[in-house]
């Protein structure tokens, strides 16, 4: 492994730094955003409590769901005095900085995905151009093996920049995804809520 790391030149070492910190993206995020999802059933549970006009209960129970819809129902709770019109903005402007650190570096996965090929192929290229280069010194070349061996080590750091990316482009998408059913999930439990404490 590190006779290969070694015969892909110089351009391996930002490969394996893209590497690196795609794993640490996709375990980090990954973690922070099924700690946010919240089981269904457990916010229709507190959402009946609410119907009934029990807050006190429903506080609890959101204190032991967690996850941003559950804080966020816990704070329309503490704020169910105020005109509907300042309690639907509050509970907005919280509910954005909430999704905003669920995304939190996401991007940086998409990042790694679009630049770890293009690195591995610009490694490729330069392989290839010194290859080319040794062989037009030699005149007489009776072993093709001589430049398939040099094709063979330029070709390693496109290989490396695709198993790069493509683990990290699925789980930025995956992670997305999550993220815009956590919101959706998220704003429908709150519209639930905030229309009963205030109908």
């Amino acid at each position: 492994m590190i006779e290969l790391f070694l015969k892909g030149g110089p351009l391996m070492y930002p490969l394996l730094f893209f590497s690196i910190l795609s794993i640490a993206l996709i375990i980090q995020r990954g973690l922070v955003i099924s700690r946010a999802q919240t089981p269904k059933a457990k916010l229709a549970a507190v959402t009946e409590l609410v119907k009934k006009g029990d807050y006190k209960k429903a506080e609890a129970e959101y204190a032991d769901i967690g996850g941003p819809a559950a804080s966020l129902g816990k704070r329309a709770l503490s704020i169910r005095e105020l005109p509907k019109k300042e309690m639907e903005e509050r509970i907005s402007s919280e509910g954005s900085r909430e999704l905003k650190s669920l995304t939190r570096n996401l991007h940086l996965l998409e990042l790694v995905g679009k630049i770890a090929p293009m690195v591995g192929l610009s490694g490729t290229v330069l392989g290839l151009a010194g290859t080319f280069q040794k062989v037009s010194l030699i005149k007489n070349i009776s072993d093709p093996s001589v430049l398939a061996s040099g094709i063979w080590e330029a070709l390693i750091t496109t290989v490396s920049g695709l198993f790069i990316a493509i683990p990290a482009i699925i789980f930025f998408h995956l992670y997305e995804n999550k993220v815009k059913s956590i919101s959706f999930e998220m704003r429908d439990h709150l519209e639930t809520v905030i229309s009963i404490l205030k109908a």
